[in-house]
């Protein structure tokens, strides 16, 4: 009896985290990843009124106040759950140069740092049928693909040069949110995942207005493990 106590629980743990089929997931491993990405942050104008007339009516405008553009490269950890789940923790170093649509426009650069503990999760069972890429010699051809969608939290710290940073602004601590959608193919001993996402972030740092800055990023990556 007290051997099937030890023994059931460790059989449920087994098959709710283990690997069911080994043959289509690599086994846990480090990769490497390289991003491009551009954002930008939209402000709402306040209310505002033409005082060279009598008409009072509110106006409302909305403007980009600022963009960044930038690459980064990192690494993660590739960590199957089960056949359709994957979780990826992922480290990068980012740069960036910055402009505020600000009179005049600021223009600076910055160096970040992007924690982003996401989950992959599989759109579908792995193809198996592989595809020739290089039919001479057989040299590289695929062995299964994948479509995955991936959902993760964002902690970012964003450094700014000191000219920037003597003109009255801050560093920035933004916290957010992540969505993308990718597709992994898988040769032989390598895995290669090209992604697209949407980031959106929020700072309590150089606000603009009373409320916090909010930023939306477009990354495109590359993963290869």
């Amino acid at each position: 009896m007290n051997l099937q106590r030890y023994i059931v629980p460790m059989f449920v743990s087994t098959n709710l985290l283990g690997q069911t089929d080994a043959g289509l997931y690599p086994e846990i491993s480090f990769g490497v990843t390289h991003s491009a990405y551009t954002s930008m942050c939209f402000q709402s104008g306040r209310n505002l009124q033409n005082v060279h007339s009598e008409n009072t009516t509110p106006q409302h405008q909305s403007t980009i106040t600022e963009t960044n553009t930038g690459f980064g490269i990192g690494f993660f950890l590739y960590l199957p759950l089960n056949d359709g789940l994957v979780f990826r923790p992922k480290l990068e170093g980012l740069f960036s140069t910055n402009s505020i649509s600000k009179p005049p426009t600021i223009y600076s650069t910055s160096l970040d740092l992007k924690f982003s503990p996401g989950f992959c999760i599989a759109l579908k069972p792995a193809d198996e049928h592989g595809i020739v890429y290089i039919a001479r010699n057989m040299s590289c051809y695929l062995t299964s693909k994948q479509p995955y969608l991936m959902l993760s939290p964002i902690i970012n710290l964003k450094k700014f040069d000191e000219g920037f940073l003597n003109k009255g602004f801050q560093n920035e601590l933004a916290f957010g949110f992540a969505i993308g959608y990718g597709i992994n193919y898988e040769f032989h001993g390598v895995n290669f995942a090209p992604e697209i996402s949407y980031n959106l972030t929020a700072t309590a740092q150089n606000k603009i207005s009373e409320s916090n800055k909010m930023m939306h990023t477009i990354t495109l990556a590359v993963n290869i493990y």
